[in-house]
C-alpha cells in the first residue's frame, strides 16, 4: 500500500462515497481519482496533514488547501 495526501474533496468522496458543494467539484475529483489511480482502491486514513501548497496525490488537482491522510492498494497485485 501506499501511503498519499489528499484534497477535501477527495477524503470525502473516499469516506463517504459523496460531496456536495454546489459546484463539480465532486465530479472533476472522481474523474482524477479513476484516472491518477487506475487499477487501486483508495482507502481513507484518519490523520489530518494540514496545509500543503502540494498538487493532491488522489486527483491531482493543483490548489493549496489541507490534506488527509489516505492509502492506496494495488487491486491487481502487482505491486
Amino acid at each position: 500500500m501506499h501511503k498519499i495526501s489528499v484534497c477535501l474533496v477527495c477524503i470525502h468522496l473516499l469516506a463517504n462515497g459523496e460531496f456536495n458543494d454546489g459546484t463539480d467539484a465532486a465530479e472533476v475529483c472522481a474523474a482524477g481519482i479513476e484516472r491518477e489511480w487506475a487499477g487501486y482502491r483508495l482507502i481513507p486514513g484518519s490523520e489530518e496533514e494540514g496545509y500543503s501548497s502540494r498538487p493532491c496525490g488522489g486527483c491531482g488537482d493543483v490548489m493549496h488547501g489541507d490534506r488527509f491522510e489516505a492509502w492506496a492498494e494495488n487491486v491487481r497485485g502487482t505491486d
